[in-house]
């Protein structure tokens, strides 16, 4: 398998708790909290000297505003912050470019099936799907599974 250089997170549903397991309208929740986990695999990922960033569908400033109300400090764990065009596929061709890597040393973390998993596996990238299909925002990361995955290469 090839070595890990870049982490790239969905934020909504992956970090953030949004409680389905779709994109929902962030601002109608009534407080945000980082989904159960999600300090710890960002934790973990970092003490590895992997770089991250977020590939999130959201405005960028909200998106800021509403990790720091989740108690994720972006700035503690992200490089940068990618934008990515709402309800599409994601394309990750950005951050390959940009980091200058090889799709396969690209790992894309996200809960969305079809706009974050399935178009990262067709540009390369190896995938992390990571659901959060429990209506009660109660299914954490599994961070031991995530190590796992990163112990591979």
């Amino acid at each position: 398998m090839p070595k890990i250089k870049l982490v790239s997170w969905d934020v909504y549903g992956t970090l953030i708790a949004t409680g389905n397991d779709e994109t929902s309208d962030v601002e109608e929740l009534e407080s945000l909290r980082a989904r159960p986990g999600a300090l710890e695999a960002l934790s973990e990922i970092k003490s590895r000297k992997i770089i991250q960033c977020t590939c999130s569908d959201g405005d960028l400033e909200n998106l800021k505003k509403n990790l720091k109300e989740a108690r994720i400090d972006y700035i503690d764990f992200f490089d940068d912050l990618y934008k990515m065009t709402p309800w599409e596929p994601k394309d990750f061709s950005y951050i390959i470019q940009n980091y200058q890597i090889k799709p396969e040393n690209l790992l894309v973390i996200g809960d969305n099936h079809d706009i974050d998993i399935v178009h990262a596996k067709v540009q390369g990238c190896q995938t992390f799907w990571v659901p959060e299909l429990n209506k009660h925002r109660n299914n954490p990361l599994d961070v031991e599974k995530i190590k796992r995955f990163l112990d591979l290469e």
